[in-house]
């Protein structure tokens, strides 16, 4: 009875190993917005993720203005599985290894496919880039905001 329950359970942990980057992907999507002399923000400004889940983070700028999206605490607890650009339904750039923060350009997006592997709260996601009228930061302007890994 004793090398039953062993033998059952080294066998039943090796079905619990799986790779983590091949599971379906849960979609979000978070949009770079605002006006140059106006104000920019990320919306919505809160993005909350479960670790050992892989997600698709879609980044649109729909803006009149190019955006960072960057995060320091973020970057350093989760695995980045690519940063990925498609064009007319075709794959044009496919980036892999440790990225800190993405740059976008006006009406275009791209997609970060990660798995978070480290719990926290993270308050530093925001665009360092200045405002052509105003000359001030975006992130001084309203472009800031939280991630949240449970």
């Amino acid at each position: 009875m004793k090398y039953l329950i062993i033998y059952f359970f080294f066998f039943s942990t090796l079905s619990l190993s799986v790779d983590l980057t091949r599971q379906k992907p849960i979609v979000k999507t978070v949009y770079l917005k605002g006006k140059v002399g106006v104000n920019h923000y990320y919306d919505p400004n809160e993005l909350i993720f479960l670790t050992g889940k892989l997600y698709k983070l879609t980044i649109k700028n729909v803006s009149d203005s190019k955006h960072y999206f960057g995060s320091d605490l973020f970057a350093k607890s989760i695995f980045t599985r690519k940063i990925q650009l498609t064009r007319n339904t075709k794959k044009v750039v496919e980036i892999k290894g440790i990225i800190y923060e993405v740059e976008v350009w006006p009406n275009e997006e791209l997609e970060w496919w990660f798995v978070p592997i480290k719990t926290g709260t993270f308050s530093d996601l925001e665009c360092r880039i200045k405002d052509n009228k105003t000359k001030l930061n975006h992130a001084e302007m309203g472009m800031h905001g939280k991630i949240i890994i449970k």
